[in-house]
């Protein structure tokens, strides 16, 4: 065999482990934090601790937010490194270990009883802020181990890999909470976490990342001030972006729902609260077919199509758990969840990566993160409020109805970026 074909065959493999751990990072990762899904669990967890509502009503979006806060600022630093996976292992430990200190603490832990609160609301936040420093290291050592035709079936491969996971953590959920009750039951699902985040962690472990230097920032290096300072201009020359930034924000729909829905249902039907268990199962269900959907859909129509598609399904769901009195019920609305969340959030990337200019892409996507953290906490903030002041969850409802009528409203004044006659958005150079 000739050294140049030698040499091939090695790429090609380290290509297929590459790929291989890279769905097994993404698939444990999400699925352990299925154990403490903030969409069904975290919120009844925390109303049990006491937790006022406006906390309820932010927990769905704790994790999220406090990932996007810090992308923006670490950014200029990343993009100086020549190799990102030592970056990416040191950060990505300590990003999972809170969920074992909060787990080993709830287990162990004597006379912290006035400490749990803080504890269970602050492990996301913390977590998503170490996260925050590691996820552009962590994008950049994924485009440059994986190559550009099979991220879409590796991104895919993740996301059913969770969804198969999620099932299996709703059962966990439900007997560990029917015969664990309480703050120990909550220990072991923190520690059950971690187990997989660990096992997330140790699947990078055998990744390679490939030698040589990463391509140069695209724009000259300024300094950390002047960088700052150039961001709003950058930012105001893309005027289907900030279309895109209040979509968005209209679009939260589906969490105001979320943070009410699991009390709102257990109290409805009389269930237990280990009965949650089967709405993350449900929501898990609902996420595989949304996948499928949306990779389907998405490959031929774009992202502005899905996310059109996930506002109609919220509106849907908000008039379907108004009337809803039966567990069943509630069990399809989960379901419903998880397909109409999956759809917008594949239709999200797709399309804010579509419009912004492949020149600032990596700078504009982190932008838009960062609008992001404003829009996931204030909305989820308005509806605690609402949530608080009529102590309605028909109004929570009503209110992320609206919000839904509005995001399509502004959707429909963005233009598909795929179509032949759209002009492409304009550059601003710094």
């Amino acid at each position: 065999m000739s050294a140049e074909a030698h040499h091939h065959q090695r790429d090609a493999h380290h290509v297929r482990r590459n790929f291989v751990c890279h769905v097994l990072e993404g698939g444990f990762y999400m699925g352990g934090t299925a154990f403490l899904a903030p969409e069904s669990v975290l919120p009844k967890m925390v109303q049990s601790l006491g937790g006022k509502p406006w906390v309820i009503a932010v927990m769905p979006v704790l994790l999220p937010a406090a990932f996007a806060c810090m992308g923006l600022f670490i950014a200029p630093v990343v993009e100086r490194l020549t190799r990102f996976k030592p970056w990416v292992l040191g950060f990505g430990l300590l990003q999972r270990l809170p969920y074992l200190i909060t787990g080993l603490i709830l287990l162990l832990g004597k006379d912290v009883d006035e400490w749990l609160l803080p504890l269970v609301v602050l492990t996301p936040v913390v977590s998503g802020l170490i996260g925050g420093l590691n996820v552009v290291a962590w994008m950049e050592m994924v485009t440059r181990m994986v190559p550009e035709k099979v991220r879409a079936a590796g991104w895919s491969a993740r996301y059913i890999m969770q969804a198969c996971l999620a099932v299996g953590a709703g059962m966990v959920i439900h007997w560990v909470l029917t015969h664990i009750p309480g703050r120990q039951g909550y220990a072991w699902l923190h520690l059950a976490a971690f187990a997989l985040l660990f096992l997330s962690w140790v699947s990078q472990l055998p990744m390679r990342e490939p030698m040589g230097h990463p391509e140069p920032p695209r724009t000259a290096r300024l300094p950390y001030r002047d960088y700052l300072r150039s961001l709003p201009a950058l930012f105001a020359a893309q005027k289907h972006l900030k279309k895109l930034v209040f979509a968005r924000f209209l679009g939260t729909g589906f969490l105001m729902l979320v943070s009410f829905l699991t009390i709102h249902a257990l109290h409805v039907t009389g269930r237990p609260e280990a009965d949650e268990g089967h709405f993350v199962t449900s929501q898990a269900v609902g996420t595989v077919l949304g996948s499928l959907i949306a990779g389907w859909v998405g490959y031929f129509r774009g992202g502005k199509v899905l996310m059109l598609a996930s506002r109609i399904v919220c509106l849907a769901l908000c008039g379907w758990v108004m009337f809803n009195a039966n567990f069943s019920g509630f069990t399809i609305a989960y379901f419903a969840l998880g397909l109409g969340l999956f759809i917008d959030r594949v239709g999200d990337l797709t399309l804010a990566a579509e419009l912004c200019p492949v020149q600032r892409r990596s700078t504009l996507q982190a932008m838009l993160s960062f609008c992001n953290v404003f829009s996931l906490l204030l909305s989820s903030f308005i509806a605690g409020q609402v949530y608080r002041i009529t102590e309605s969850f028909h109004m929570v409802a009503w209110l992320a109805g609206a919000c839904a009528i509005g995001s399509i409203l502004v959707l429909l004044r963005i233009p598909e970026p795929r179509d032949a006659h759209v002009a492409p958005v304009p550059d601003t150079e710094i």
